[in-house]
């Protein structure tokens, strides 16, 4: 087998491709600690009979829940009905919403008859201030709970316990912080990249999710974050970044969370959907364009290891070819070197399959060894075409 001239080479090959396996099963750590099944966190539809009932922690401490709307009583009116549905009954609820003088005035009496629901509205000449940003403070200002539980109008929880399972961490006085997780509508998507775009977003999600659960918080969700009160004013709210229309969430969570100090929940019951309806897709690209932008001020190691990924992917199907190439017409080492590789793909097939039914998103098979190899070539392209919007981010731009 090796008595060729290109032996030495083969044996290099071959021991190359399996260096790059073993790395790819590292480098995958933070998304396989996402997509590890936690039979614990069943909601109770999935639960089976002989399991005891889900806790209600009615009896907690007071939870605020900071809802930040826009024009449109009805949603707004449907979302607070949605938050006194929750199980948590030692709660209040804040509806801070950008709406003309005319909405004004239907919104608090669509309103008025719900307890517990207090409704303030942001000032006319807020275009040079972060709306979201300024909302939550105005928000917290208002709020008389302990904890602060900061979302959106178009939110759908995953369940009634939502609120119970955000607010448990915080019986552990040393927790100041707690992240969640929320995603978009994916149905709502449309067009040949939205397979795509899912990706994406699980692989994002499942990094600084990943991150999280290990006891390294970097970023949060701001449709599905908790924290303090006191904590909140405390670190000077969002004095750090308040030249930054966004940040509310990732850069926030970056400069408070720690391992000591945060908790990343997981549970089913916990998860949060955002309903954009037909600009799904535009809110996909902005969103991803404000990440992108603020990750410049974020630790660097998540995003390194996710270069990581993309290179050894390249690099596998890379050393794959040149020992077929090399080693043609010996079918031996060609067979080895596609067993090799098919290997090392079904792996990351069946971990993204599992990352992403753990996040709710499409659970793909084929596509996600070509979703990996141009994931980086894709990002590099979004963000050339962005580039000329950057500036829109920093709040004296409007």
């Amino acid at each position: 087998m090796f008595s060729n001239e290109y032996g030495p080479l083969l044996l290099g090959l071959i021991f190359l491709l399996l260096l790059l396996l073993g790395a790819l099963i590292r480098i995958w750590q933070p998304w396989m600690r996402v997509g590890k099944r936690e039979d614990s966190l069943q909601t109770d539809a999935e639960s089976d009979d002989s399991a005891p009932e889900e806790p209600q922690m009615l009896d907690g401490p007071k939870l605020t829940v900071i809802v930040y709307a826009e024009n449109g009583e009805e949603d707004i009116e449907r979302c607070v009905e949605m938050l006194e549905a929750q199980d948590y009954s030692n709660k209040e609820i804040v509806v801070v919403c950008r709406a003309t003088a005319e909405s004004r005035e239907l919104i608090s009496g669509r309103l008025s008859g719900h307890e517990n629901v207090y409704v303030t509205f942001i000032p006319p000449g807020t275009h040079n201030l972060s709306e979201r940003k300024l909302a939550i403070t105005l928000g917290l200002k208002a709020a008389t709970g302990d904890i602060v539980l900061t979302t959106a109008v178009n939110v759908r929880p995953a369940s009634d316990h939502w609120l119970s399972a955000m607010a448990a961490p915080f019986s552990d006085p040393a927790i100041e912080i707690v992240t969640g997780y929320s995603h978009m509508d994916f149905s709502e998507l449309r067009g040949p990249g939205r397979w795509y775009r899912q990706f994406d977003s699980v692989m994002t999600a499942g990094l600084w999710i990943g991150s999280a659960l290990a006891g390294n918080p970097y970023r949060g969700d701001g449709f599905n974050l908790a924290f303090r009160r006191s904590t909140f004013f405390e670190h000077k709210g969002y004095a750090r970044n308040m030249f930054l229309h966004y940040g509310d969430d990732d850069l926030f969570v970056n400069e408070i969370a720690r391992a000591d100090n945060s908790a990343m929940v997981m549970d089913q019951a916990a998860i949060v959907t955002t309903e954009w309806g037909p600009m799904a897709n535009r809110v996909w690209t902005l969103r991803k364009s404000r990440y992108n932008f603020t990750s410049r001020w974020l630790p660097q190691g998540p995003f390194i290891r996710a270069s990581l990924l993309s290179w050894c992917n390249w690099l596998l199907i890379l050393c794959a070819v040149a020992m077929c190439l090399i080693g043609f017409p010996d079918w031996a080492f060609i067979a080895y070197a596609a067993q090799v590789w098919l290997i090392a793909e079904l792996f990351q097939i069946l971990y993204y399959r599992r990352l992403a039914a753990r996040l709710q998103a499409v659970r793909l098979w084929w596509a996600v060894p070509l979703f990996l190899l141009i994931h980086p070539v894709l990002n590099f392209i979004f963000r050339l075409s962005h580039r000329s919007l950057r500036k829109m981010n920093y709040t004296w731009q409007r």
